[in-house]
């Protein structure tokens, strides 16, 4: 493990009294950390293909 993540463990045991609301967390690290998955469009190729299909 790295020193970084020993630290995290160690302070999360240290103040292990304190209540930690997951669902706050990852809302936060979701503003914070914004990705964007690209997805092809499936539907309009499909589509597509038809339409020459029928010609």
């Amino acid at each position: 493990m790295g020193e970084e993540r020993l630290i995290g463990l160690c302070l999360m045991s240290v103040h292990r009294d304190i209540d930690v609301n997951v669902s706050d967390i990852v809302k936060q690290f979701a503003r914070q950390n914004p990705r964007k998955m690209k997805l092809p469009r499936i539907l309009e190729s499909d589509l597509r293909n038809e339409d020459n299909d029928l010609c």
